[in-house]
């Protein structure tokens, strides 16, 4: 099999994401969890079958050229939390195809409807609970927009690593986007991120049913990869957390 090119763009080092999957665990998860007390709001979500995943997004990106990662929620005013992956060729387009994350860890076809009502679910019951605990007390991440290069890039370093059987299952993290102290002290080379405190996601390796990770099960093209960051070749890009757009009186 051959290498792709190494995940400059889009590899994220271990103590950063620990540090924004903290962030939720601390800051936001907890507000969820209050909503309901039978109900706990998720961590992560499984993919167990990475060559279906795989294809499904790829067949995504081909039409739309973009992917975003939708927040739904499967009852209104509740923290049953889902995502929805869908093809974009905006930022600001409306998918025509909804992809939901199911329970099984694999991505099934869901009616237009379906989609927007899950979404609406969030919008209306989750988005405003959040948005009091980000930096500026504004509104929270309606979605995550990946540039089809960036998924791409992400895509072929999952397909190079399971063809080489280092890992046969991933996550997908709820995370969250720290404060600007402890974003901009993460990198040297590059600005913080422009929407802080805000939700996001990140991919995750497992093997065998437990959690690894990029420096664990494939030490030379971790060390590659970070000498070329450090170089200041890095975007550090895992997809860009999208608010809703202003409403036009503040435009």
């Amino acid at each position: 099999m051959d290498k792709p090119e190494l995940p400059i763009r889009t590899f994220i080092p271990t103590h950063v994401g620990d540090a924004r999957q903290n962030w939720y665990k601390t800051k936001k998860k907890p507000m969820l969890d209050r909503l309901d007390a039978s109900i706990k709001a998720p961590e992560n979500f499984s993919i167990r079958d990475i060559k279906a995943f795989i294809a499904n997004i790829e067949k995504l990106i081909e039409k739309s050229r973009n992917l975003a990662v939708y927040f739904g929620v499967e009852t209104e005013g509740k923290q049953d939390v889902v995502l929805l992956f869908a093809g974009i060729k905006r930022w600001s387009n409306l998918p025509n195809t909804y992809y939901l994350l199911n329970k099984e860890g694999g991505l099934e076809e869901i009616s237009v409807e379906e989609g927007n009502t899950l979404r609406n679910n969030y919008q209306n019951g989750i988005q405003p609970v959040l948005g009091r605990s980000t930096d500026d007390g504004d509104i929270e991440t309606e979605y995550v927009f990946f540039e089809k290069d960036i998924i791409a890039e992400i895509l072929g370093e999952i397909r190079f690593q399971e063809g080489k059987k280092r890992i046969d299952g991933l996550k997908v993290q709820l995370v969250s986007y720290a404060n600007k102290e402890a974003e901009g002290g993460f990198f040297r080379n590059r600005d913080a991120p422009k929407y802080l405190e805000r939700l996001s996601i990140m991919f995750t390796y497992t093997k065998d049913g437990r959690d690894t990770n990029f420096e664990d099960i494939d030490r030379v093209r971790y060390e590659e990869t970070r000498e070329e960051q450090n170089k200041g070749k890095s975007g550090l890009n895992s997809g860009n957390p999208i608010p809703p757009p202003p409403s036009r009186g503040d435009i």
